[in-house]
């Protein structure tokens, strides 16, 4: 593993423009943020010096954005603001009362709606898309937060850009939560897996995976075994557009294709180093072809701080394929995960842009149908999107809403 570090966005703003720790000495919201992303490898296996070196810019400039690494290996990257930095003030240099402030103690503007995705493995110059994706009319600026969640969704929340709870000024405290669904929501299956352990250790015997045949549509047993991965996420801690402890890494290993089109993945454990992955909880996702299925939560190595057992990495059995494998699956055009993505709202109560990262269509509604699950709490089906939105009533006020996918 030789890592490398993809810096994006933030600001180029002068040093004195920050000001002193009362205000700035510039209107900050004024000053456009950077679209500029640079990488470096701190340690190069030939044992050159590290090098900065200029990657793709992001399609717009954007400030306390945030990167989530998907379990299929891309960067999504969520949040922001197209002018200005992070934090709050009542004054700058230039503008010298909180009433004049055009945004309030807002010290950025231009809130960006629309992600992006960063795809690491692209040959340069195509690497950020937001073909297909949708936009939120949210503004997610200071104190901002976004969560892979383990259906493989990502839960954004926050904002805040004020000193104290503020809500009738142009960027309020925000109670609203949303889930923005990646393009990989658009296939018409998910993987279907069984036996994934709920501990791994560090170096180790191998362990099995079954992939049932109707996790995959429109290739063989053998194309799709060939082109699955085994990872594991942890989200880390979020806040601040920064996810302290996210982590990404992908297991090796080998398989064996059966003739009814299921497979088994034979797994490495987590190498035998806890540097690479500290112990504690992770997700584990198998993708296939670029769809991943719902993570199942491990415990990696004793769960616990301290020093961690382990052993030698065991080798993983020979690839094994089929001569009569097709997947079960129905057949559909959006099964390579192609279309547009969606962001889902409710209402709750109560890799680092501007730093640096470790690398089908909606239909109308149409009908709905209530069930009451109990005192307080209501479901409605949404028939056209197979959604459920889910309400929880405390007293006169709503103060959980979420939409959830039938599926889940």
């Amino acid at each position: 593993y030789t890592p490398t570090i993809l810096f994006c966005g933030g600001s180029d703003m002068p040093e004195e423009y920050y000001g002193n720790y009362s205000w700035p000495f510039y209107n900050t919201w004024t000053y456009p943020t950077s679209p500029d992303c640079q990488r470096i490898t701190p340690e190069p296996q030939d044992g050159s010096s590290p090098q900065y070196e200029q990657d793709d810019d992001m399609l717009e400039g954007r400030t306390m954005g945030q990167f989530i690494t998907l379990p299929d290996g891309t960067l999504l990257v969520i949040n922001g603001g197209s002018n200005g930095t992070a934090g709050f003030a009542n004054q700058t240099m230039y503008t010298l009362s909180l009433d004049q402030m055009p945004f309030f103690q807002s010290l950025a503007s231009g809130p960006i709606g629309t992600p992006a995705i960063y795809n690491p493995n692209a040959p340069s110059g195509s690497r950020w898309s937001n073909a297909g994706l949708s936009s939120s009319n949210i503004a997610r600026l200071y104190h901002s937060t976004a969560m892979l969640l383990p259906d493989a969704s990502v839960l954004i929340a926050g904002s805040n850009p004020n000193l104290d709870v503020e809500l009738n000024v142009p960027y309020p405290t925000t109670y609203t939560a949303e889930i923005f669904y990646p393009p990989y929501f658009t296939s018409s299956v998910r993987p279907q897996v069984s036996g994934v352990p709920q501990t791994l250790s560090y170096g180790g015997t191998y362990f099995d995976i079954t992939v049932s045949s109707t996790s995959y549509t429109g290739m063989s047993g053998n194309q799709a075994a060939a082109n699955t991965t085994v990872v594991l996420s942890r989200g880390g801690f979020t806040t601040h557009a920064m996810n302290m402890g996210q982590r990404h890494l992908q297991l090796n290993n080998t398989y064996t294709v059966n003739d009814d089109g299921s497979y088994v993945l034979h797994v490495a454990q987590v190498p035998p180093n806890p540097n690479i992955l500290t112990p504690g909880p992770a997700l584990v996702f198998v993708v296939v072809n670029g769809i991943p299925s719902n993570g199942t939560m491990a415990i990696i190595g004793s769960g616990q701080v301290g020093t961690q057992p382990t052993s030698a990495a065991s080798a993983l059995p020979a690839i094994v394929t089929s001569t009569n494998t097709t997947g079960s699956a129905s057949p559909s055009p959006s099964s390579s995960g192609s279309g547009v993505s969606n962001f889902k709202t409710g209402v709750v109560a109560g890799a680092i842009m501007g730093a640096a990262a470790v690398i089908g269509i909606l239909g109308a509604f149409i009908s709905y149908s209530c069930v009451w699950l109990g005192d307080n709490v209501a479901a409605a089906v949404v028939d056209a999107q197979q959604e459920c939105w889910l309400s929880i009533t405390v007293g006169a006020g709503t103060v959980a809403k979420t939409s959830l996918r039938t599926a889940d």
